[in-house]
């Protein structure tokens, strides 16, 4: 083998190693950070699967609770028959709850905890949004991830995204009732003009 082709073999071995280290590093980068990853994932599923939800959707809109503060309305969804309020609650375990009682129960291993029944405050948002879309058709949800259980069932309130209404497809957007597109305009037209409020007074 002359010298040529001697540095020729040991510039593709070298290549090869170099290559082989890279890809041991990626491998050994995903391996570590693989719970972070499938986490990820699973968010982004879940995003997909909200940012399905009726003909258009309004995030984060800020409006008066009527007193001296505000609320920040994680997401509105139009549907043909009514606007949609959605909560997302990122809880994960067991939970434990009903439709009126004022505590619900997140059971996360041996651990509990108590947390103030989301329907309360759903339905403030719900009173909050009226001012601004007068008699327009509302409904509100409170929407769990797949990490969530129920083993003793929950509220019709509450979603999950296999539980998803087949009314909120996006697909069913033909003829939205002239009431509920006003209300939306309106609802539009206040995100826009909206001033940013203080964070010390938005409750979420």
């Amino acid at each position: 083998m002359n010298p040529d082709e001697i540095i020729k073999q040991l510039k593709l071995e070298s290549d090869l190693v170099a290559i082989a280290l890279v890809v041991l590093a990626i491998v050994l980068v995903l391996l570590v950070n693989r719970k972070r990853l499938l986490v990820k994932i699973r968010e982004w599923r879940i995003q997909r699967s909200l940012k399905q939800i009726g003909c258009e959707q309004i995030r984060n809109l800020v409006c008066s609770d009527g007193l001296d503060g505000y609320f920040k309305l994680d997401r509105l969804a139009l549907t043909p028959d009514a606007i949609v309020l959605i909560s997302y609650k990122i809880f994960g375990g067991n939970i434990y709850c009903a439709e009126h009682i004022s505590e619900w129960t997140q059971l996360v291993g041996q651990k509990s905890y108590k947390f103030e029944n989301p329907l309360f405050e759903l339905e403030n948002q719900l009173t909050a949004l009226r001012l601004l879309t007068g008699s327009a058709q509302l409904e509100g949800f409170l929407f769990f991830n797949n990490s969530a259980e129920f083993p003793k069932g929950h509220p019709d309130r509450v979603l999950q995204p296999a539980s998803i209404p087949e009314r909120f497809n996006a697909a069913n957007c033909d003829n939205v009732k002239p009431e509920i597109a006003a209300a939306w305009e309106l609802l539009k037209t206040h995100q826009k003009q909206i001033s940013p409020a203080d964070p010390a007074s938005v409750k979420t």
